[in-house]
């Protein structure tokens, strides 16, 4: 990207109209979150209704670890695209330089050990999870395959959180159908064709990853990148490595959260109730992911936004962006929630077609996603914190949400009301972590105030 091309796009996020941004911006974004998300959709609904029910909780359970690739990829990706913000609306060149260099040695060393840990335990990692008989089986088998892409999913998705610092979303949305509709047609022949089960899904996207990776690269490569990129000076900058891995590790705290969270609720259920009901919860949390689809959207950007601004010392505007976007993540949220709790049955119907849900199922699938409209405050919160730099707060919230909150109350209220508790449990927690997240919203706004930044 030429530097003339690159000062046009600051400009626009630092003085343009931000309600015309937002719609620049988000609307690319929206659109490869929907494509990334329906891919996890299709995966799971060519486990549930090509594959069987074993499958579709086997994957589920595998997926907790999966999503531990997903984290090390946010911390190396997320951190140094926080980094990188800041620097291009400060006008730090030095330190975009080192951006890329430094992305690619955290990449492969952090793969080398992920994989070997990964592929030598994963059967004891999805019993660990609660799988038990054929739904362990099934998970092995497809975490085996799957870990063995560590290196393209880590690097591949690591590089697209910087194209998007730079404000190139509509390059990743590009990358990511072009990812999605290969991962689909091999999901296709694998699953209906041959036949591998899943370790067929995972090979389709590890494949379909490959693709992803290569697209994200020639970006920097081609030197369409705002970043100096030199392949033969690839060096680890040890200077800014602090401040990568600070931004970056609530995403890969996020992840190992949420194992230590569905080892408790998979094994919860595995008492309380049977297989049916692991295959429903992971039906549950997929149908409620996709209302966040367009907020998460938003979200994404937002990032650069506030990221830009805040190098830019414009704490006003900063201000009036999250308003902005808040605002509408949260009609969009609604929007999407009233179908889902007023005809649940039908949302869920697409994923378990063979089940037919009672009256404690629908209940249990209203509990839990009851209050989902308020979540936009807890998502572009924990955007502007990373935007700022300040993901100690996010730290804060995240141990504070599962450790001290969650999992305690699942264990309470599972004791009294069983299966039904572990949905009480989270519905409180929610809602507790909502206000929680106003508090340090509102205190680091008025920190913004007292800094004046901004005449």
């Amino acid at each position: 990207m030429t530097s003339q091309k690159q000062s046009q796009i600051t400009d626009e996020i630092l003085q343009g109209n931000l309600i015309k941004l937002m719609f620049k911006l988000s609307i690319p974004s929206i659109i490869g979150i929907l494509v990334s998300s329906l891919n996890s959709f299709i995966d799971v609904l060519f486990a549930g209704r090509f594959i069987n029910e074993s499958a579709l909780a086997g994957i589920s359970l595998a997926g907790t670890f999966t999503s531990i690739v997903e984290g090390f990829a946010g911390l190396i990706g997320i951190g140094s695209a926080s980094v990188l913000s800041r620097a291009i609306g400060a006008g730090d060149i030095k330190t975009q330089s080192k951006i890329f260099g430094n992305l690619i040695i955290m990449s492969i060393v952090i793969s080398f050990f992920i994989t070997i840990i990964g592929y030598g335990f994963s059967q004891e990692l999805i019993t660990f999870m609660g799988g038990r008989g054929e739904v362990a089986l099934e998970g092995t088998k497809y975490f085996k395959t799957y870990i063995l892409g560590t290196i393209i999913f880590i690097a591949g998705e690591a590089c697209s959180q910087i194209i998007i610092a730079e404000g190139q979303i509509k390059t990743t949305t590009i990358s990511m159908c072009v990812f999605v509709t290969v991962n689909v047609f091999l999901n296709y022949i694998f699953i209906s064709v041959y036949n591998w089960g899943t370790p067929g899904l995972a090979l389709a996207t590890i494949i379909a990853m490959v693709v992803y990776s290569i697209i994200n690269f020639g970006y920097f490569i081609l030197g369409k990148s705002a970043i100096s990129v030199n392949l033969k000076k690839i060096t680890l900058a040890i200077d800014i490595l602090p401040s990568i891995l600070s931004a970056g590790i609530s995403p890969l705290l996020f992840p190992v959260i949420i194992l230590i969270q569905n080892f408790v609720i998979f094994n919860l259920i595995s008492d309380y109730g049977t297989k049916n009901d692991i295959a429903f919860f992971a039906a549950t949390g997929t149908v409620n992911s996709l209302a966040f689809i367009p907020v998460s959207g938003l979200a994404q950007a937002l990032g650069p936004i506030i990221g830009i601004n805040y190098g830019a010392k414009k704490q006003k505007r900063i201000k009036k962006a999250y308003l902005i976007f808040i605002t509408c993540g949260f009609l969009l949220l609604f929007l999407i929630w009233l179908p889902l709790q007023l005809s649940p049955r039908i949302f869920l119907g697409i994923i378990l077609s063979d089940i037919n849900f009672t009256d404690n199922d629908i209940l249990n699938f209203r509990i839990l996603s009851l209050i989902t409209p308020i979540f936009a405050f807890g998502i572009f919160s924990f955007t502007f914190f990373r935007s700022i730099g300040k993901d100690k707060i996010i730290l804060v919230c995240i141990l504070l949400r599962t450790i001290v909150l969650k999992i305690p109350m699942m264990l309470f209220f599972s004791k009294i009301y069983e299966l039904r508790g572990i949905y009480y449990g989270l519905f409180l927690t929610d809602i507790i972590m909502i206000l929680i997240v106003l508090v340090f919203t509102f205190l680091e706004f008025n920190n913004l105030t007292k800094l004046k930044f901004e005449q």
